[in-house]
């Protein structure tokens, strides 16, 4: 219970995870979303569409150095306490499932690095034990459709990423949460607090007849701006506002002799993923991937081709040579260790930044199109509940320990030496906590999140995520940009390539998701 000691397994618990605990995931896993831990003093590791990244987690906040905070076995202590006397909170039986046990597919990243030396405490609430199975993203995806294919029920619950969701949904592979959310037997409403997540993030879950396949724990805004003050007071320049001023301030950068940087970079290799931000242009410049009654690609209308103009000048005439293969790592990676003068991507991308680096940089939100739309694209990070598992309401216990008030504070703010943090779902309030405040972002890298979340659209979302093909979709749109940003096709004709093979993708879309 909330205020016992740690029992002696527990304490070896935490003694066997210590170390591997303090390395903390610098990147995210490349093929996914981000890992939001606050800047790192070396940057470090390989990104790819798949991997995990690896690197230091020796992060600082703006008023915190690694020297203040508690050691990782004091931390754990002292949240798990925490995370248990709020559950005490709900007018529920937290032990109506006692004996339980949990087997939870895992993806490595930091929300699990962060929330494993703490299962031992849900089961010293609950009584249900809960074990990781943890695996890089690309083969967690793998054993997740083996499991389900077989509908054998082996994962009770799993990591969940947005943009391939809807196929889950389709597939019927994960339950809908609101069913558990409406039993006043395992959930208290006013305990959970729904309205702390942003209603897009949580839109963007939700499918069909309305269906909430999973709760986030992490949200990001992409189309931001990072850009080294330094850089910009050297040469002079202004803050951009609008697409024509970042590629101006990018030039600037790339063709000085007063600095030695490249002007700008952002993800440009061909995976599905890597359009994140191009799309943020694309829906900002009044663009529409395509036309949903008709089921036909509209990517390569006027305003479609000249978002990627606009993209593929940046990133083609003002970026790294080889910005082609940048992926979400390799384009973090590069503005965090001081190589290029902006990145236009997500604040969470400051993962990787170096001290010296984070502490030169200011964030901006999304920038206005040519009609002074701001449309902004979306990547979450979330838990299921698989369709086959046997103890979906013990799992479900489970899911609103983990992803509760102080827990996703918890998972926002580094708290521990060695933390990695990444998370901010619950951004309607955490932002207000004295704890995340004292360990949390600088101000403008919330300014810039919470001010580009209130730009991501529900109805249509920025890119086709709630439909199955998504994916499929967004892999010939990341083709074809790739093509236009290293030069190998015109934008208009990467577009044009690309657009018969969407429509053959959306002709496939349901009609119950349309």
């Amino acid at each position: 219970m909330a205020g016992k000691k740690p029992t002696r397994t527990r304490r070896r618990f935490l003694q066997a995870v210590g170390a591997a605990s303090a390395i903390g995931l610098a990147g995210c896993t490349g093929g996914g979303g981000d890992s939001g831990n606050l800047n790192v003093d070396e940057g470090s590791g390989s990104g790819s569409s798949g991997g995990s990244s690896g690197g230091s987690s020796e992060t600082t906040s703006a008023s915190t150095t690694t020297s203040d905070l508690p050691t990782m076995e004091q931390g754990v202590e002292q949240w798990g306490q925490r995370l248990n006397s709020y559950a005490q909170e709900a007018g529920i039986d937290w032990r109506q499932f006692e004996g339980t046990e949990l087997l939870m597919g895992m993806n490595e990243h930091p929300f699990t690095q962060t929330m494993k030396p703490l299962l031992p405490y849900f089961e010293e609430l609950t009584g249900i034990s809960v074990t990781f199975n943890t695996f890089p993203e690309d083969q967690l995806w793998q054993k997740l459709t083996l499991d389900f294919n077989s509908q054998n029920g082996k994962y009770d619950g799993m990591f969940l990423g947005l943009w391939p969701s809807a196929r889950y949904h389709n597939a019927n592979w994960v339950k809908d949460l609101n069913q558990y959310i409406e039993d006043s037997s395992l959930t208290d409403q006013e305990w959970l607090h729904m309205e702390d997540f942003p209603q897009s993030a949580i839109d963007a879950l939700t499918y069909g007849d309305g269906a909430l396949v999973a709760l986030p724990f992490g949200i990001e805004a992409y189309g931001c701006v990072a850009i080294d003050q330094p850089t910009f007071e050297t040469l002079g320049l202004s803050e951009p506002t609008t697409f024509p001023e970042l590629r101006d301030a990018a030039k600037a950068i790339h063709e000085s002799d007063e600095v030695d940087r490249a002007g700008i970079c952002s993800r440009a290799s061909s995976t599905p993923l890597s359009t994140a931000n191009w799309a943020t242009t694309f829906k900002s410049y009044g663009a529409d991937w395509i036309d949903r009654e008709a089921k036909e690609a509209t990517l390569n209308s006027d305003a479609g081709i000249a978002s990627l103009e606009m993209f593929a000048d940046m990133m083609g005439n003002y970026g790294p040579g080889d910005i082609g293969t940048y992926d979400w790592y390799k384009s973090n990676q590069a503005f965090g260790n001081g190589q290029v003068g902006i990145a236009y991507h997500t604040p969470a991308a400051a993962g990787v930044f170096t001290t010296e680096q984070y502490d030169r940089t200011k964030f901006l939100p999304p920038l206005e199109g040519p009609d002074g739309d701001v449309v902004a694209s979306t990547w979450e990070w979330a838990l299921g509940i698989s369709q086959f598992s046997e103890n979906p309401k013990a799992t479900w216990l489970f899911l609103q320990w983990a992803l509760s008030r102080p827990a996703n504070l918890m998972q926002s703010s580094r708290q521990w030496q060695g933390h990695a943090p990444y998370g901010h779902a619950r951004s309607g309030w955490i932002f207000d906590q004295d704890a995340y405040q004292q360990t949390g972002q600088s101000e403008s890298w919330i300014n810039a999140h919470n001010t580009g979340m209130e730009a991501v659209p529900s109805s249509p979302p920025p890119v086709p995520l709630d439909t199955p093909q998504n994916m499929d979709m967004m892999s010939e749109a990341a083709i074809a940009m790739n093509a236009a940003v290293t030069g190998t096709k015109s934008a208009e004709k990467a577009l044009n390539d690309a657009a018969p093979k969407i429509t053959e993708f959306a002709k496939q879309i349901p009609d119950a998701y349309l």
